[in-house]
């Protein structure tokens, strides 16, 4: 974590005044932000379960998505930022779908 914040403070200092650096960096956080939903998602799909998960939780990550995205869009903010919202909701639904496809569904335990 430490070499982590290290290179990233290094070249950050050193490319401070490159567009295309920034806008690299403010790429890659909204995209990881956006792709938080990629593991829950991808665990049920291997379980093919949503036991466990909480759906409370997913509603609540897809009204923040989808008034955050609403509020770039609305805002004209740069095209990453609701192009990585729509993602975000994108999972979100894709999430509750598999709640609705896995009802009643016991997850597979691996050994």
């Amino acid at each position: 974590m430490a070499a982590f914040f290290v290179v990233g403070f290094c070249l950050t200092f050193l490319l401070l005044e490159s567009d295309i650096y920034i806008e690299v960096v403010g790429f890659l956080a909204v995209f990881t932000e956006a792709m938080l939903g990629t593991p829950q998602f991808y665990r049920n799909f291997q379980n093919r379960s949503t036991m466990g998960m909480s759906v409370k939780m997913v509603g609540c990550w897809m009204m923040g998505d989808t008034f955050k995205t609403g509020y770039f869009i609305l805002r004209e903010a740069p095209v990453q930022f609701w192009v990585c919202g729509l993602m975000q909701v994108s999972i979100d639904l894709a999430i509750l779908f598999q709640v609705w496809l896995y009802k009643g569904n016991v997850p597979h335990r691996q050994l």
